[in-house]
C-alpha cells in the first residue's frame, strides 16, 4: 500500500521518493491516522518502526497547506543528540520540495548563536531537552503557534523538569505525542501529567481468530451468490441492473480489476468512478466527492480497507471479490451496520470459495444465499441463443434468394458493439477472481487494519 493513500501533497510524495520510502508499515498507518484526531497519544514502538514515518509525515503535509511559514509550529524532544540531529537530517530531506525548515539545538552548538536561531522562529524545533530549556531560561520566549508538542524515544529523556519547562512556553492547545519502547503506563502518569488522557497507539500481538472475536451486527443483511465460471462480471452487471436506485461500494482485490470494471460499467452507461491505493491526492479528493455527492452511484473500490473510506450515503455493499482476512469482512461489515448501506453481497466463483468459507467457520453462520439473476441463468444454460430455423424454411429462403438474385459471396458476420440492454460477457479472464489480474493465479493484497481498535 502506497502512500497516496494518505493524500499526502506532491512535494511530500516527492520526498518520500527520494528518500527510498515506498510505502507505510502497519504501526505507521496507525500512528498517522491517530494523529489526525488530535488527541494526546502514547505511541509504543520496537527496533526498525520508525515511527518518524507516521507523526512527522502528518505534521509536514499539514504544514505545506500553510501559507505561512514564519513561527514555530512544532517542537520535538529527543532522548538524546544523536536522535535530534537524524530527525533534523530526515524533516529537512522529506520537506525539501515544500521549503520546509528546521532547527536543531544540542549541546554541540554555540547556545549565543542558538538563542539567535531560535528567536528567528523556525517552523520546526528538534532539540535535546537540556538545550532548549537553557535557551528558553535566558530570555521570555513563548510560543503562540505550535500545535504538537512530541517527546521521542521518552524512554531515554532523564531530566523531566526540561520537558516541563518547555510545555509551559506554549500557549493554547498543543497536542502532545510521546514515543517509547517501555511499558506505556509509566508513559501516561509522566511527571506533572503533561499528558491529557491520551490514547495508546501499538500493533497488537498477532492472534488466532476465534469464532467469539469476530462478531456482526444482527441487523445487517447479508446475501452471497455463487457465482459459475466466467460469469462474476454478467453477475455483478446484471445485479446492478436490478438495483438501479441505489447507491453502491463495489471492493475489489486489485487497482487493475477496480479500473477495468470502472470501463465496463461506463460502457454500460453506469455512473462510476475507481479509486485505489496508487491516485494522487487530487485525484483520489475528487474521485470520491463525486460519490459522496451524487453525482456517481457507484464506487468501484480497489487495494484500500473499508476503514479508509469515511461514507456517509451508500445502500450497498458488494464484494467483487471475497476479502482474504476475516477482519476485513467485519470492517465492510460495520460499514454497512453503522447504517451506511442496508445489505452486503459478496459475489463467489470458485477462486472465493476457500475465503468465504473461512470466514463464514469465524462468523460461525454463513451469509443467506440467493439465486443468480434470471438473465445470468439463461446464458449460462444457453437459453437466451435465437432459435435455429426449421431445415424446411432454410431451403425455401435459399431457393428464393437464387431466382431473384445471384450468390454473394460468404463474408464473416459482423461483430456489433456491446449492446447495452444486453450483459456483457466477461472479456477479461484476469477479472473472473480478481485477485491479481492474472488467470488461475490468486493474488495476495494485505488488509491489514485490526479488528478492534486498542
Amino acid at each position: 500500500m502506497s502512500f497516496n493513500q494518505f493524500r499526502l501533497s506532491s512535494d511530500i510524495l516527492k520526498g518520500l521518493k527520494d528518500t527510498k520510502i515506498e510505502s507505510p508499515s502497519t504501526l505507521q498507518k496507525k500512528i498517522f491516522k491517530a494523529v489526525q484526531e488530535k488527541k494526546d497519544l502514547v505511541i509504543n514502538t520496537t527496533i526498525g518502526e520508525n515511527p518518524e514515518v507516521g507523526y512527522l509525515i502528518s505534521l509536514l503535509n499539514e504544514l505545506t497547506k500553510s501559507e505561512r511559514r514564519q513561527g514555530t509550529r512544532a517542537i520535538i524532544i529527543a532522548g538524546n543528540k544523536e536522535r535530534a540531529k537524524k530527525l533534523d537530517e530526515w524533516i529537512w530531506a522529506i520537506g525539501y520540495h515544500a521549503s520546509i525548515e528546521s532547527a536543531c539545538f544540542t549541546t554541540d552548538g554555540n547556545e549565543e548563536e542558538q538563542v539567535s536561531a531560535l528567536s528567528a522562529g523556525p517552523v520546526v524545533i528538534v532539540a535535546t531537552p537540556d538545550r532548549l530549556s537553557s535557551i528558553l531560561g535566558k530570555g521570555r520566549l513563548v510560543f503562540r503557534e505550535v500545535s504538537q508538542l512530541i517527546v521521542d524515544q521518552a524512554e531515554l529523556i532523564e531530566d523531566w523538569e526540561a520537558v516541563d519547562i518547555i510545555s509551559k512556553r506554549i500557549l493554547g492547545n498543543c497536542q502532545k505525542i510521546f514515543t517509547a519502547a517501555k511499558d506505556s503506563k509509566e508513559l501516561r502518569e509522566a511527571e506533572n501529567n503533561l499528558l491529557q488522557d491520551p490514547e495508546l497507539v501499538t500493533l497488537a500481538k498477532k492472534t488466532e481468530t476465534k469464532e467469539e472475536d469476530v462478531t456482526i451486527d444482527k441487523n445487517l443483511t447479508q446475501y452471497y451468490i455463487n457465482v459459475p465460471p466466467r460469469s462474476k462480471i454478467t453477475t455483478l452487471m446484471n445485479h446492478l441492473d436490478n438495483h438501479s436506485a441505489d447507491s453502491v461500494v463495489i471492493f475489489t482485490a486489485s487497482k487493475k480489476t477496480a479500473d477495468r470494471l470502472y470501463k465496463i460499467l461506463r460502457k454500460s452507461d453506469k455512473r462510476a468512478v475507481s479509486i485505489h491505493g496508487q491516485l494522487d491526492s487530487d485525484t483520489f479528493k475528487e474521485r470520491f466527492e463525486r460519490f459522496t455527492s451524487n453525482n456517481v452511484q457507484n464506487l468501484l473500490v480497489g487495494e484500500i480497507s473499508a476503514a479508509d473510506l469515511p461514507l456517509e450515503r451508500a445502500t450497498q455493499v458488494i464484494n467483487y471479490d471475497v476479502p482474504e482476512e476475516v477482519d476485513e469482512y467485519k470492517l465492510r461489515a460495520d460499514l454497512v451496520g453503522d447504517g451506511k448501506a442496508t445489505r452486503m453481497i459478496s459475489l463467489v466463483s470458485k477462486q472465493d470459495r476457500e475465503d468465504i468459507d473461512t470466514i463464514c467457520k469465524s462468523l460461525g453462520y454463513a451469509p443467506e444465499e440467493i439465486p443468480l439473476p434470471k438473465a445470468v441463468k439463461q446464458k449460462v444454460s444457453g437459453q437466451d441463443k435465437p432459435e435455429p430455423k426449421s431445415k424446411s424454411s432454410s431451403r425455401s429462403s435459399k431457393k428464393k434468394q437464387s431466382k431473384k438474385e445471384p450468390k454473394k459471396k460468404r463474408q464473416a458476420p459482423h461483430k456489433s458493439k456491446l449492446n447495452i440492454k444486453e450483459l456483457p460477457r466477461p472479456t477479461y479472464d484476469q477479472l473472473d477472481g480478481g485477485r491479481t489480474g492474472k488467470p488461475q493465479k490468486k493474488g495476495l493484497v494485505g488488509f491489514f487494519k485490526n479488528l478492534f481498535k486498542s
